[in-house]
């Protein structure tokens, strides 16, 4: 797996996806579930927590942080942030 730096994570949804799209970074099988869970559920990773996500993907709740650190993320705080932002917009459009 190949983590992106901090000064290169994505600052949108649309960027997330183009990484994981473009094999950019190369994830595991159980963080190719918990990211799919993401763009399947924004919402859900937006107000969710790592315990409630981590039981809906069926992965261990360290996996969930992983996959936030795999994308140049400090923390999963920082993670869902980028999913509420997309909320955000979707709401103001």
């Amino acid at each position: 797996m190949i983590d992106i730096e901090r000064s290169a994570r994505p600052t949108t949804i649309k960027d997330l996806k183009g990484l994981v799209v473009s094999r950019t970074v190369v994830l595991p099988d159980q963080l190719k579930k918990v990211a799919q869970f993401a763009f399947e559920r924004p919402e859900e990773m937006a107000f969710g927590t790592i315990k409630s996500i981590s039981v809906s993907c069926g992965v261990a709740p360290q996996t969930v942080l992983r996959l936030a650190h795999a994308f140049g993320f400090n923390g999963f705080r920082d993670f869902k942030a980028l999913f509420r932002a997309h909320l955000r917009n979707i709401a103001m459009d």
